[in-house]
């Protein structure tokens, strides 16, 4: 590394690495660059003023302009920020600016003007629009009044400063500005040319990672999507349930594509069957799974092994989930989820029904007096932390009564003017208002006043309601 290089990341190295922005790599190096020539040419005009002894353009260069410059450099140093080297930049040039004026009885000259210009180049491009317009208003502004003093024949401002006090205009001082205004402008006009080839490229980087990324997703899209027949094909049919239990509907809506709730059907004879609601932790595809092993474990429990007394079947079934997703203490890969769970018995012939839950509720309704039934503290899987107890419900029924299973997901959804749960309370409060219409009606109504309280907002979870009328 050349002598300059190390002087250049000695002041700015910091700076430079603490910035990807190709813009605000761009000002610091074009502030440092100005404050170096600056400096330098400001010890070749020390030296030029000495040797003339033109003693007010040695006190302005010696006792303010080199400290400032110097400043300058040691502020992009410490601070990396090159906003803070340009505000000392900008009260440098218009003390400066004074100064000059005063010296020069605000005579306009091309050297200065020049100079300003530099200025204005800088200022706007390292401060940006709202202080280049400041800086370039208050030049504006001190040339106008030299131009007011010079056409007065320098009337307004008239000092008894001899002339060999300050230097003359020289033609050759008004290259060196026009060549900085020069390198300042390729500098800002190569940073916009190299940052529209950065943002180019990054476009291309991006288009290229977005088609991979709908390539993927078109994928997982697929493999959902057909997961979603897998999950359809293990639950019962709806039209199988509906034939046996013709008042009834089934409210299934889930949050994904899959969902983490199911129901589960099976009639034992002619008179009895035995239907469930149930919700799974979690709801996606890791829900739906779950749904897959909750039903599977349900076909075990009560098709094959023909365990048919209600706490039994979950005793049961909390077991097999225990077993089946490894939940010991001592197993290392277990998996903690479970699921919780309404089931209903029913025998026609007794016209009695027994009802019990793994922490789901149901709200039984016989003439528009509502009855909350409720469900096992306890749900069915997850670490074994002692003896589970699933108390049972027996009851008799008689015509038109109507009883509802539901999943968290109604309640739990968010929506309405304030944004709030829509409640247990508000649910159960639907149902008694409903109960008296046709089954397909109270579906369709739930699904109406579900979507009304929703809104805009995204549905949190899997949604299920279940309505059997006797």
């Amino acid at each position: 590394m050349n002598p300059f290089k190390k002087f250049k990341n000695y002041f700015i190295g910091s700076a430079l690495a603490n910035t990807d922005d190709v813009f605000e790599k761009a000002r610091i190096e074009l502030m440092f660059d100005y404050s170096v020539f600056l400096l330098v040419m400001g010890c070749m005009f020390t030296g030029s003023v000495i040797a003339n002894h033109n003693t007010w353009e040695i006190y302005l260069t010696t006792c303010f302009a080199i400290p400032s410059i110097t400043s300058l450099l040691f502020i992009l140093k410490k601070t990396k920020n090159v906003k803070y080297a340009g505000y000392l930049f900008v009260f440098m040039q218009i003390v400066m600016h004074i100064a000059n004026g005063y010296i020069n009885k605000y005579e306009p000259r091309i050297d200065g003007i020049l100079w300003s210009i530099t200025s204005i180049i800088l200022v706007f491009f390292v401060l940006g629009k709202k202080w280049g317009l400041g800086i370039t208003i208050f030049i504006i502004l001190q040339y106008s009044l030299g131009a007011i003093n010079a056409s007065t024949g320098y009337k307004i401002f008239n000092y008894t400063i001899p002339p060999e006090q300050f230097l003359k205009e020289s033609y050759f001082a008004t290259l060196i500005p026009f060549a900085l205004i020069v390198y300042g402008l390729t500098q800002i006009l190569n940073t916009r040319t190299g940052a529209e080839k950065q943002i180019q490229e990054q476009k291309n980087k991006l288009e290229a990672s977005h088609k991979e990324l709908q390539l993927k997703n078109k994928d997982i899209t697929d493999s959902i999507n057909y997961a979603k027949k897998i999950q359809h094909a293990v639950l019962p049919n709806e039209e199988t349930i509906y034939r046996s239990i013709p008042l009834s509907f089934i409210l299934y809506k889930p949050r994904d594509i899959v969902s983490g709730d199911f129901f589960w059907f099976y009639e034992i004879n002619r008179d009895n069957y035995i239907i469930v609601c149930a919700d799974c932790t979690g709801h996606g595809v890791p829900g739906a799974m779950m749904t897959v092993i909750g039903s599977s474990l349900l076909n075990q429990t009560i098709v094959d092994n023909k365990i048919t007394q209600p706490s039994q079947i979950l005793l049961v079934l909390d077991n097999f989930i225990n077993i089946t997703l490894k939940q010991q203490k001592e197993h290392e890969h277990s998996v903690q989820d479970g699921m919780d769970l309404s089931l209903l018995k029913v025998d026609k012939a007794k016209k009695e029904f027994t009802f019990t839950s793994a922490k789901r509720p149901a709200v039984f309704i016989r003439n528009k007096e509502m009855t909350e039934l409720k469900g096992s503290k306890h749900t069915l899987g997850g670490m074994i932390t002692g003896c589970k107890v699933f108390n049972e419900v027996k009851m008799d029924y008689r015509e038109d009564d109507i009883i509802y299973f539901y999943t968290d997901g109604f309640t739990d959804q968010f929506g309405g003017p304030k944004g709030k749960k829509f409640s247990s309370k508000q649910l159960k409060e639907t149902f008694l208002n409903i109960h008296k219409q046709q089954m397909t009606e109270q579906k369709n109504k739930l699904s109406s006043i579900l979507e009304n309280w929703k809104g805009n907002l995204e549905q949190v979870d899997d949604i299920q309601v279940i309505g059997i009328r006797f």
